[in-house]
C-alpha cells in the first residue's frame, strides 16, 4: 500500500531528495502501523514526538492505509531565558 509522508524540521533529512514542504509516497506493506513506516524510513521513534493521520494525532501503532497522509514532527526544542 502507499501512503503519502511528510517530513518535519530535522526529520527531512531521513528523505533528502525531497523539498522543503514537499511529500513523498512510502510503498509498505498491507496491515503496516505507523512504527513500520518510521522503521522503513529509518527515524527512531524518540524522533518522531507528533504523528498524525490524515491531520489526527495517532499513536505509532495506528494501523495505516493505501492513501493516508502521514505527517510527522520532531519533538519541540527551545525554551526561554528565565529570570
Amino acid at each position: 500500500m502507499k501512503v503519502e509522508i511528510k517530513l518535519f524540521a530535522t526529520l527531512r533529512r531521513h528523505l533528502p531528495d525531497l523539498a522543503p514542504g514537499q511529500g513523498g509516497v512510502v510503498d509498505l506493506p498491507a496491515a503496516a502501523t505507523g512504527r513500520d513506516l518510521l522503521t522503513v524510513v529509518k527515524i527512531p521513534e524518540e524522533e518522531a514526538a507528533i504523528f498524525l493521520v490524515n491531520g489526527r494525532r495517532q499513536e505509532l501503532s495506528v494501523p495505516l492505509h493505501e492513501g493516508d497522509r502521514v505527517s510527522i514532527f520532531p519533538p519541540l526544542g527551545g525554551g526561554g531565558a528565565t529570570a
